[in-house]
């Protein structure tokens, strides 16, 4: 008898402190961590930023929506990595970026797919100031769906 209570009273110790999963967001939107997966994408991608836009485009579906910090916005891929040239070739030289960290989020929305948040440092140049860029992907079966970037300069 005093094994069965035992038993008993360890079960129902172990069914008690089960915790819900942690989640939170507004207005009702349950967010909680998204996957590693996703991360390691945005930050596998980093690699050939700039450097090779063949490699870049396997990152991404050919409908990728992008929005970047100077207003500009594209619906396909080709006016993407297109915009992607276009800051390169304007600012020679002005390309130390450091990644500093990104997350990933599953918004359990609408839309089936997880937002990764990725942040760089971007030194001050003769022409630009020393900036924060913030990036917003959202992933989808291991494709980039959408784009957004924005920036904050950074006085010292």
């Amino acid at each position: 008898m005093k094994k069965v209570l035992s038993i008993f009273t360890i079960l129902i110790f172990l069914v008690g402190c089960e915790s819900a999963p942690k989640s939170n967001g507004y207005p009702s939107k349950f967010v909680t961590l998204g996957t590693q997966a996703s991360v390691d994408l945005v930050v596998e991608l980093d690699k050939y930023w700039g450097v090779d836009y063949d490699k870049m485009r396997t990152f991404f579906v050919d409908t990728v929506k992008s929005s970047f910090e100077a207003g500009e916005t594209f619906e396909t891929l080709d006016g993407f990595i297109g915009q992607v040239k276009k800051g390169m070739n304007d600012n020679p030289g002005d390309q130390n970026w450091s990644m500093e960290g990104a997350f990933s989020i599953d918004a359990n929305g609408e839309k089936d797919g997880e937002w990764v948040n990725a942040w760089f440092l971007v030194d001050a140049s003769a022409t630009q100031p020393k900036r924060e860029i913030v990036e917003y992907y959202f992933v989808k079966n291991g494709k980039i769906h959408e784009f957004q970037q924005s920036r904050r300069v950074i006085i010292d």
